[in-house]
């Protein structure tokens, strides 16, 4: 395991590490309980990510008081780990903020001169961020939010320590192997959905690999084009679920199960037919199961569309706001404009926006219009930070969150994806109350 990129999770007694460890590695390798101080010797930990491999090395709690038991021995091997790795994972309670030992491993980490992820576990509510400012003070960069008890955040560290140990420019792995992003294609019934498959083929230099579903009964190819690697999701045909029943059903159901799957859905949509309330419900369905969207019109080799109609209908009616392109499957027009929509709504789909980024707009659009007040009491925002990606999940601080309308959340939810360019992606918005 030599060759693989050593990543150190270091931390105080009880932040979690081993938790955190078993959580990315998807394993119970790591011996975890409430007791602190369990962990003591390093312990290695092979982890898969998007085709990319990591060794974590788990480590004992860093003690600094001198007469805890094994204490010397786990601040020795603590930084024996950080010194053979290639990153470092910081583990704090996020809860109870910085503690003594967390500033003696602060100052460790600044001497190491080594990568950091900083990383504030058990934000069970990622909007009690009353500590974030502490955290900032040790002087090691932004922290992540996480909860390795439910996952929150734990893609989003894979992604960082993917990126800060070596891997290729546009993700690739050190064997030159892109990442792939996952694709659905969905629509109504003959809409042409395997035929732009086809043309997407058609378009590519390798065809990687074809692999026939087990469970879901979908049929997975993966291609790499001049716009990426991708691996898609060819579907049967999606109907209203009531109007189905019978062998209909199931691959319905096949259909709508691909969704989980997929970082973007692909939603053929017919030129010959009127873009309809079929083609929304079939956009809702993708959005309900948190898929970035993209309208592909499909046969417009032989029907003339009106784009602007079927733009301010999803506009209107479709919150994601996807962009709509014109294809043609038979002749292959519009194939490479919709390959690098399609990426380009997977690196939204994936990315971190900085914190302070997110509260500078927070404060922007406080200013353009009132916040809602009920009874004399007015809604307070006071932070903003992303707690997860895929989809991006943003938390909002506010004093109250029973002061929160439907039309103030749209308001928020539309300024912040029109301020980051999000069209097309899903933004899950929460409120917290302040406690």
């Amino acid at each position: 395991m030599t060759e693989l990129p050593i990543v150190a999770v270091v931390g105080s007694p009880n932040a979690g590490k081993s938790t955190l460890v078993n959580r990315l590695s998807g394993t119970r390798t790591a011996v975890v309980h409430e007791t602190p101080g369990v962990t003591r010797d390093r312990k290695e930990v092979e982890v898969e990510w998007t085709g990319r491999r990591l060794l974590l090395v788990d480590t004992g709690g860093y003690d600094t008081t001198e007469d805890a038991p094994f204490a010397g021995h786990i601040r020795e091997q603590v930084e024996h780990a950080i010194a053979a790795a290639d990153a470092v994972v910081f583990v704090l309670d996020g809860r109870s903020g910085p503690l003594a030992d967390d500033h003696g491993i602060a100052d460790v980490l600044r001497r190491a001169r080594v990568p950091v992820v900083v990383v504030a576990n058990k934000m069970d509510d990622p909007a009690s961020t009353a500590t974030v400012p502490e955290i900032y003070r040790l002087g090691l960069g932004e922290p992540l939010l996480v909860s390795a008890v439910h996952g929150t955040g734990s893609g989003e560290l894979l992604d960082r320590l993917v990126e800060i140990t070596g891997a290729v420019t546009g993700g690739d792995d050190r064997d030159g192997t892109p990442a792939e992003t996952p694709v659905a294609i969905v629509g109504r019934p003959n809409a042409g959905k395997s035929s732009l498959f086809n043309a997407i083929a058609g378009e590519t230099r390798t065809i990687v690999s074809e692999i026939a579903g087990t469970t879901r009964d979908a049929i997975d190819s993966v291609v790499e084009t001049d716009a990426g690697r991708f691996r898609f999701i060819d579907t049967a045909g999606m109907r209203k679920a009531a109007k189905v029943s019978g062998v209909e059903y199931y691959s319905y159901l096949r259909s709508v199960q691909s969704l989980d799957r997929a970082h973007v859905a692909v939603v053929v949509v017919d030129a010959t037919l009127r873009f309809g309330e079929l083609d929304l419900s079939i956009c809702t369905e993708a959005a309900r199961h948190h898929c970035a969207t993209v309208l592909a019109v499909n046969k417009t080799d032989i029907a003339d569309a009106d784009l602007d109609e079927i733009a301010g209908i999803a506009r209107r009616k479709l919150r994601q706001k996807p962009p709509v392109i014109t294809v043609s499957a038979k002749t292959h027009r519009g194939v490479k404009e919709l390959l690098r929509t399609v990426a380009g709504l997977d690196a939204k789909y994936t990315a971190h926006i900085p914190t302070r980024e997110l509260n500078r707009a927070l404060k922007d659009l406080a200013a353009d219009r009132p916040t809602p007040q009920k009874h004399g009491k007015r809604l307070k925002m006071y932070y903003v930070a992303q707690f997860g990606t895929s989809p991006p999940r943003l938390a909002i601080e506010v004093n109250d969150r029973t002061l929160v309308t439907r039309d103030f959340g749209f308001f928020v939810e539309n300024r912040l994806r029109a301020r980051f360019g999000l069209d097309g992606v899903p933004l899950v918005i929460d409120f917290k109350g302040k406690r």
